[in-house]
């Protein structure tokens, strides 16, 4: 009787647990019983899951608390999942631990103080629960062979279960195979199998017929096409959560929210591009866009910019026209460290990257975000930076979401004919974008005064997270949003759809640039032909994880020495004043920290040429002097005796850059 109340628990509670986190995930109980219904077969196989993770518990001997520990972590899986579809449309997945630094550092947008508080006494209510069941639960002292044996049958059942199901289930088996976008595969293949899959399944698996030869026979199907002697300049600018409100059947507007936009799609060459991913997600959007490849092939929820990019030279557009002389910048006004781009943008060859912590004059909008009226500046600054062509990849940030529980005083453009209580998120976001529209304006206006060709490639990098629904949109499609590429060239106009991993190759195309693999693949390849794909993901395969055949075994693409700030940050004296000491130098911003003797020193920011020392700090006679070579190697600026440096400090403390040391023997009077 023991026995068979034992294995009914074990039974039962997953069942329990998936019923729960289905409910949580599709927002409804009568969903999950719909689910639960219309797809036995699928809803068993993700029980399974859960039960073959319970019965990890049989082998402790304080298997209560263990049970009640893994239980535990199911729950809070499936509360997460919940409160993350709540600000964003892709559910929770394994990526998200990589992305925990990110997340901590956005929260504030999106969580008030009284929110964060509950979070925090939550999660401490939860370990002192389970510290007092650990001390309070029985413990199995008679925990003998019997039921170890017992437990790796029960594992092994499970595991043999699990398998069978995913062979012999066509359903089960379509989650590797057919999935079109994560949110849809959560939705059809359920929370538990999804997550699961997002551990396993990373990168691009090997391709069958993976060889030498296979990958020869795509390259050599390329031909060497002569590129133009034109090296016009180049700018990307990546849109956040920008489209084209129109497709909103059911909204109205007081005016046109996009007047700039709309007038260079009736003038120029545009088209509807489709995107990776929808309402959040934009680094994979641009993770196309860069290189060319598609995220498709790679994990279920996976962010190649936090997996084989991290560590991993690419090749991209910027490698490319590196090729031809160009230099290659990135403008961003937000962190540097979000999604690792501090690290990725060097492995992809970009030359610098001006972020948020390189800026001087940022505003906030209403939800916190950075305005983007700094990044017409930014951008000519590093069109300026160099006397030959220039390649910029710019993205924004002010239109990203929440955009719940914010009222306008007085919007420039009303809004109705919006869902019902989301008419205060449907009216900040047209105005938000309708701000980013008047950026671009500002840009085209002060690219049109300059004497240089240039090329300007305007994209949303997904919808915005405000529950759009395929029905709510004319075009029916979440992944689409809309592109124009401006030029002063006086290019044809061309109206075509793309996807975002064609958007670059077609750009190049049109200006007669025919340089790097992945481009002329793009370039020289039927898009609607049969293999066109499968050889789109045999080069991707060969490029960051095969044998790089198509460059002759050899990766030809090196790491760049990626320049914090389109123009480095530079200490030039330190000057005694009556107030103090001041630090003179360039590119000083607010996130610039001082360091003397490798001690942190309080100071104020005055501007980009002066940072000012607070009134307690003073130089003893002593320091002044050199004091000779050090004791021990120096590996850092900061650590240079006696001196002087200013770094440049992300919210969080990642050193971003440094100046070279300034020596107090040389402090002026």
């Amino acid at each position: 009787m023991k026995v068979k109340r034992y294995v009914s628990f074990y039974i039962l509670l997953p069942i329990v647990l998936e019923f729960l986190i289905e409910a949580l995930s599709r927002k409804s109980l009568i969903a999950a019983v719909k689910y639960a219904i219309n797809s036995p077969l699928l809803f068993a196989f993700n029980t399974l899951i859960i039960m073959l993770t319970l019965s990890i518990a049989m082998f402790f001997k304080r298997e209560v608390f263990a049970l009640t520990t893994i239980s535990v972590v199911w729950v809070i899986f499936g509360i997460v999942n919940f409160v993350i579809l709540h600000f964003r449309v892709t559910p929770f997945s394994a990526v998200d631990f990589t992305l925990i630094k990110s997340a901590i550092s956005v929260s504030s947008h999106y969580l008030n103080l009284f929110t964060i508080a509950m979070i925090i006494v939550a999660i401490f209510v939860v370990l002192i629960g389970l510290i007092c069941l650990f001390r309070k639960a029985p413990v199995n002292e008679q925990h003998g062979h019997r039921k170890i044996i017992f437990s790796i049958l029960c594992c092994l059942t499970l595991g043999v279960a699990i398998i069978v199901l995913h062979r012999s289930s066509n359903s089960v088996q379509a989650l590797s195979t057919h999935y079109t976008n994560i949110s849809e595969a959560y939705e059809n293949y359920g929370f538990a199998y999804c997550f699961a899959n997002s551990i396993l399944d990373t990168g691009i698996k090997k391709p069958g017929d993976y060889s030498k030869q296979s990958v020869k026979k795509i390259t050599k199907a390329l031909k060497d096409e002569k590129n133009t002697d034109k090296r016009p300049n180049i700018i990307f600018i990546q849109l956040e959560s920008f489209f084209d409100v129109g497709y909103e059947k059911n909204l109205q507007f007081s005016e046109d929210p996009l007047p700039v936009f709309h007038s260079l799609q009736k003038k120029y060459s545009s088209g509807l591009v489709t995107v990776p991913t929808v309402g959040a997600g934009t680094v994979n959007t641009e993770f196309e866009i860069l290189t060319g490849m598609r995220q498709h092939d790679f994990g279920v929820s996976e962010y190649p910019y936090k997996t084989v990019l991290k560590s991993k030279t690419s090749e991209s557009i910027c490698t490319d026209l590196k090729k031809l002389g160009y230099s290659t910048h990135a403008v961003h006004n937000n962190e540097a460290t979000f999604y690792g781009r501090n690290t990725v943008f060097s492995n992809i060859g970009f030359d610098t990257f001006c972020s948020m912590e390189y800026m001087n004059g940022l505003t906030d909008s209403p939800n916190g975000w950075s305005n983007d009226d700094v990044l017409s500046r930014e951008i000519m600054k590093t069109l300026d930076s160099t006397s030959g062509p220039d390649f910029t990849m710019a993205i924004t940030v002010q239109s990203h979401g929440k955009y719940d529980g914010i009222a306008l005083d007085d919007p420039t453009i009303k809004v109705t004919g919006a869902p019902e209580g989301k008419e205060q998120a449907y009216e900040y976001y047209v105005n938000e974008i309708h701000e980013v529209d008047r950026m671009i304006d500002t840009l085209i206006k002060e690219l049109s005064n300059r004497k240089e060709e240039t090329v300007l490639v305007l994209y949303g990098d997904h919808l915005p997270s405000l529950d759009i629904q395929k029905d709510d949109l004319s075009n029916a499609n979440l992944y689409q949003t809309q592109y124009v590429v401006w030029d002063n060239m006086n290019l044809k106009k061309k109206t075509k759809n793309l996807h975002a991993y064609q958007l670059y190759a077609e750009v190049l195309d049109r200006i007669q640039i025919h340089e790097g693999m992945i481009t002329k693949y793009h370039q020289q390849t039927k898009h609607r032909s049969k293999l066109y794909l499968t050889g789109l993901t045999t080069l991707s395969y060969d490029l960051l994880y095969g044998d790089n055949y198509a460059y002759d075994g050899k990766n030809p693409f090196k790491q760049t020495e990626l320049q914090m700030g389109t123009e480095p940050v530079k200490l030039t004296s330190v000057q005694k004043t009556k107030s103090g000491y001041r630090v003179v130098g360039s590119g000083f911003t607010p996130y610039c920290k001082v360091y003397y003797d490798g001690t942190l020193v309080e100071s104020e920011w005055i501007s980009s040429e002066c940072l000012q020392l607070q009134d307690e700090f003073e130089l003893d006679e002593a320091d002044k002097k050199d004091s000779g070579e050090p004791e021990t190697e120096v590996t850092e600026p900061r650590d240079v005796p006696n001196a002087f440096v200013v770094e440049v400090q992300s919210d969080d403390g990642v050193v971003l850059s440094s100046t070279q040391a300034y020596p107090a023997s040389q402090v002026k009077k």
